[in-house]
């Protein structure tokens, strides 16, 4: 009897159960536990937690997936949290002139939520790499965070206070529209193809519409899902994802280790054909 019960358990998991549990992972919003990758897979009292995490070991050693919990208590997600944290980081300080305090505050909310240590980590990183710079706006003592490469919220509120102070209100309108209309060339020149932008509004429509709530991010294999993107080819659809990120309408996720991924999983994902791999997508 003894021996029949140890061959019974622990319940074994195969190598398809282990790719169908990794897609979950890549294809989720937010990180799982392993409860939930246990139901979402069909293995409920069939494996364990412990047996699970056990499984993932060399997909998290390896740096294929990541765990947002502890070694005791393990949260799987495809993306780091550092990693998370910089393009929250960025994508805030490009649209918004904050402090480094409210920076951070909106940088952590979730899903999923970032540590505080994460963030300022991350934001260190971008710090020391030139791309942050506190500046301190006319009129004010507090230092604000500012985005090298996307600079106009500093811009605009500096234009602002200049034209106020020299009595040009009427001025400030079409001063700071300038910057704000700085990528439409690009994104109406004829060089976009025929297609293009009727998928990207129907792709922008369809996001709004089954993510959870407004700003969050929707994997590119849901959308795949829609009836008016189904059959979209995928060069097209590709662009039209990038499209929306020039018209500043959207934000990609890219996925951190995409190369290592077998051929066709990278299929699902949009590229930018330069090897680049996006996982998901998101409203600004």
């Amino acid at each position: 009897m003894a021996n029949s019960k140890s061959k019974q358990t622990p319940f074994e998991i195969t190598p398809q159960i282990k790719s169908n549990v990794l897609k979950l992972i890549a294809e989720s919003s937010e990180p799982l536990k392993p409860a939930d990758l246990i139901k979402s897979a069909g293995l409920l009292k069939k494996v364990t937690g412990k047996a699970l995490q056990a499984s993932l070991e060399y997909e998290v050693d390896s740096g294929k997936i990541f765990n947002w919990g502890t070694k005791a208590s393990s949260v799987y997600w495809r993306r780091e949290p550092k990693a998370e944290a910089r393009d929250r980081l960025l994508s805030l300080a490009a649209t918004e002139l904050l402090d480094k305090a409210r920076l951070f505050a909106g940088a952590m909310v979730g899903p999923p939520k970032v540590s505080k240590t994460v963030v300022e980590d991350a934001f260190k990183d971008l710090e020391n790499g030139q791309q942050f710079r506190l500046m301190t706006a006319t009129g004010s003592k507090t230092k604000k965070v500012v985005n090298l490469e996307h600079p106009e919220p500093y811009l605009s509120a500096e234009i602002e206070r200049l034209f106020q102070d020299f009595g040009r209100q009427q001025l400030i309108g079409p001063m700071t529209a300038l910057l704000s209309d700085k990528p439409v060339p690009e994104t109406s020149s004829p060089s976009v193809p025929a297609g293009v932008e009727e998928v990207a509004a129907k792709m922008f429509e369809a996001m709004n519409r089954i993510a959870f709530s407004p700003g969050t991010t929707v994997t590119f294999y849901r959308l795949r899902q829609q009836p008016e993107l189904a059959d979209v080819p995928k060069e097209i659809f590709d662009k039209a994802a990038l499209l929306l990120e020039r018209e500043r309408k959207a934000l990609l996720s890219f996925h951190d280790h995409a190369a290592a991924l077998p051929p066709e999983e990278r299929e699902q994902f949009v590229t930018d054909g330069l090897g680049t791999y996006y996982v998901s997508i998101y409203a600004r």
